[in-house]
């Protein structure tokens, strides 16, 4: 059954209304949900399930819930906190006026997986009875049919059934298969894994490598969680290389990869004790911590016994001890926890023979400059002595900062700011740990958390509180109330460099580059010539179109600037112009007219905005460093992030044009047209593209590039332009995106598409 057909039908008809945003992020949402980008997901969904309920589309509804819980469930791994979501749409998706949408069917596996992640073990059987339920409902050519057995066998695992998995799975996949449909890697990795959990270690190892030699084009986002098997694997088998192969990095991987993850790292702790040093600490304190805070009990509760086993190993007692404490916590929360109940209270008896404190090394007044001065430190090893001392100095900034810091690098963020807010309460007016804090409130987007630290900043220290103000002001793209706040930070401290610099930041992004250039200029008037801050006011003398500041300014960083007067518009040579959007990075090729100015040469693919011709000056710092071979230098491109846009291309949305390549002579008489008209193109395919020729199924060489024309010209036109100048060419090529996005006719691009196998 095509579960998807009402899906593409209201992508339509959304386009056709002009809701194209909505319709993008119908396509968004599940591919940043599949390919591992759950805070894109997080980010987005309010927006969509704004439009959903605003256009009264209760399908639509479903649908956007669905994948944001299926994001919350596979990726963030969340257990309890997201329960009454998962009921909430359980009981919308089976209401009279969703219950026939396809989508409903998935949202009854949202709510099993959600009870996987809080207790598998414990709520086993309630969740092979609603997928029984469920199963019974659909059949193999439903796609849902894959996941719902998946999450059947997943119960079995839990259950300790793995023998009865492994038949349930073959039984599955041999429907599948009968039903015309092929297995997905991450249903077959399913399989790996029971093998692997009922003693046959061979056939999981072996499947294994099937699956990746199916998969070694590299288009299969899941190959993580493959790896991470493989290495456990290794591990238990006493093989290190293989596993230290295999192990992905534990920054790379979603919440819901963390507990193999963890389980391999102790594996071959075992292997390797050296290995089990205090960033292993990191790793596993934050596995816990979200396993802690989104109720995934079972998981929370294991993670912090093997946190913990690490830490006493390495002589980490207060680690340890904060383990023990998730660990009781949440076996409290658990359905059946007499698995785990053991275990806990073991470790509870050996940290009570640890001693209440470490004794300090040196005195508590002399410990921040020690610290510096030992070789191989460790934070976990240090953590301790610095809260001792801060208890006997707790009014000494410095060492209240280095125990955040080390708090911080033991994975424990949450524990660095309580600290540090013990501290600033203590003493409002001592600068210093309040910046730390108010750093790592931004980091985190802690924004109600900002508000409070100015409040309570206001009365003793205003100066902290506009810059706590004036910091949330630009993460909220308040500009103007940015700046104020800054105004009223430098009434306090003229000679402040900060407030300035934020102020000068804020007003470009409000469109105001000649005030930047005032602040800026302040700056550099007072730092040594040729630092920094002369880079930043020719950065933003640029934006200004101050040409004379700018030509001074490159004067005193010794530039080879042509001598004259007016713009600077020289020959700078190839770059890279890196833009955000829409929390996305995308960058474009570019040519530099100056030291610090490019215009993109490149053209952008919608959703991104159209940027082709745009003038833009860039910060001077490097975003990737060069590399250090010499030969690889001579290639190297430089890659910059833009500060303002100067002078906009004024061109449309890019068409991609795709089929079989016409012969040079044509395609050059083609682009000829196109320069004449003043549009932009760029061809994207490489040498070796080729389609199907539909009167032989032959391989035909092939073609795809991109055109946009200036903004004035409208979809209509470029499509009637486009059919116009590809007229006579022996094989029609087509635009189906493009005309699919503005309710073009769609049969002949359908046609083309079908015939040419694009």
């Amino acid at each position: 059954m095509d579960i998807w057909a009402w899906v593409f039908d209201l992508q339509r008809d959304l386009r056709a209304a002009g809701y194209d945003r909505v319709a993008d992020l119908m396509d968004s949402i599940p591919s940043d949900a599949t390919e591992d980008r759950p805070e894109r997901v997080v980010a987005a969904l309010p927006e969509a399930i704004a439009a959903a309920r605003a256009l009264k589309n209760s399908w639509l509804e479903v649908y956007f819930r669905h994948w944001g819980l299926g994001n919350r469930m596979n990726n963030l791994s969340e257990g309890e906190v997201a329960l009454g979501e998962a009921a909430d749409l359980l009981d919308f998706a089976h209401r009279e006026e969703t219950q026939s949408c396809p989508q409903s069917v998935c949202v009854t596996q949202d709510i099993a997986i959600c009870y996987g992640n809080v207790d598998g073990p414990g709520w086993a059987r309630e969740r092979l009875q609603v997928c029984e339920e469920t199963l019974a409902r659909i059949n193999p050519e439903w796609p849902c049919f894959t996941c719902i057995s998946r999450e059947y066998a997943d119960a079995l695992l839990d259950d300790k059934r793995p023998a009865e998995a492994i038949v349930f799975l073959d039984r599955q996949a041999k429907a599948i298969l009968d039903s015309g449909d092929t297995l997905t890697s991450t249903y077959r990795g399913g399989q790996a894994r029971a093998l692997w959990l009922n003693g046959q270690v061979d056939e999981a190892l072996a499947m294994l490598d099937a699956i990746d030699e199916d998969e070694k084009d590299g288009s299969d986002d899941r190959w993580q969680s493959r790896a991470l098997l493989r290495a456990i694997i290794h591990a238990e088998r006493g093989d290190l290389d293989a596993a230290k192969a295999a192990l992905p990095s534990f920054g790379d991987l979603v919440p819901s990869s963390h507990m193999d993850w963890a389980m391999a790292a102790r594996l071959m702790v075992k292997l390797a004790p050296d290995s089990n040093h205090w960033g292993l600490g990191n790793a596993m304190q934050k596995a816990m911590a979200h396993a802690s805070t989104v109720g995934a009990h079972r998981k929370a509760v294991s993670l912090a016994l093997w946190h913990a086993e690490l830490a006493l190993l390495r002589g980490a007692h207060r680690s340890a001890r904060q383990a023990l404490q998730v660990a009781q916590t949440h076996l409290a929360r658990m359905r059946k926890p007499e698995d785990l109940r053991a275990d806990v209270e073991a470790l509870a008896a050996q940290i009570a023979t640890l001693p209440a404190h470490a004794a300090l090394p040196v005195p508590a007044d002399e410990l921040a400059a020690y610290l510096p001065t030992q070789e191989n430190r460790s934070p976990e090893a240090e953590v301790d002595w610095l809260l001792t001392a801060c208890a006997e100095r707790p009014a000494d900034p410095e060492l209240a900062e280095f125990a955040a810091n080390a708090l911080h690098a033991c994975g424990d963020q949450q524990a660095a700011r309580d600290h540090l807010w013990q501290f600033v309460r203590r003493n409002p007016t001592v600068n210093g740990p309040n910046y730390q804090l108010l750093n790592q409130l931004m980091e985190h987007d802690l924004q109600d958390d900002v508000q409070s630290l100015a409040d309570l900043l206001e009365a003793e220290n205003p100066a902290s509180a506009h810059w706590c103000r004036g910091r949330l002001a630009f993460r909220r793209q308040q500009w103007a109330q940015a700046i104020e706040q800054m105004q009223h930070y430098l009434q306090h401290d003229a000679e402040a460099i900060g407030p300035r610099s934020l102020w000068a930041d804020a007003a470009l992004a409000l469109g105001q580059p000649q005030v930047a250039v005032e602040q800026r200029r302040i700056l550099a008037s007072r730092a040594e010539p040729g630092k920094n801050e002369d880079w930043d006011l020719l950065s933003t003398a640029c934006a200004a179109q101050d040409w004379a500041t700018a030509r001074e300014t490159a004067a005193r960083l010794e530039l080879n600037i042509d001598e004259g007067e007016g713009a600077i518009e020289e020959n700078w040579g190839r770059c890279f112009i890196r833009f955000e959007e829409n929390g996305e990075s995308k960058q474009y090729y570019a040519y530099r007219t100056g030291p610090v100015t490019a215009r993109i040469a490149t053209l952008s693919i919608a959703p991104w905005q159209q940027r082709v011709r745009d003038w833009v000056a860039f910060d001077a710092a490097l975003l990737e460093a060069p590399p250090e071979d010499e030969e690889e230098r001579k290639e190297f491109i430089p890659t910059f992030r833009p500060i303002y846009t100067i002078e906009t291309g004024g061109f449309g949305e890019s068409c991609f044009v795709d089929g079989a390549a016409a012969p040079d002579e044509q395609f050059q008489a083609f682009v000829e047209a196109l320069d004449g008209m003043g549009w932009e193109w760029w061809v994207n395919s490489p040498d070796d593209y080729t389609v199907t020729d539909p009167a032989s199924e032959e391989p035909l060489p092939g073609r795809y590039f991109q055109v946009a024309a200036p903004r004035a010209v409208t979809p209509k036109q470029v499509d009637h332009t486009l059919r116009e100048l590809t007229r006579d060419w022996a094989h029609p090529v087509c635009w189906p995106r493009y005309a699919d996005r503005h309710g073009l006719p769609m049969a002949q691009h359908e046609d083309i598409v079908a015939r040419y196998a694009l």
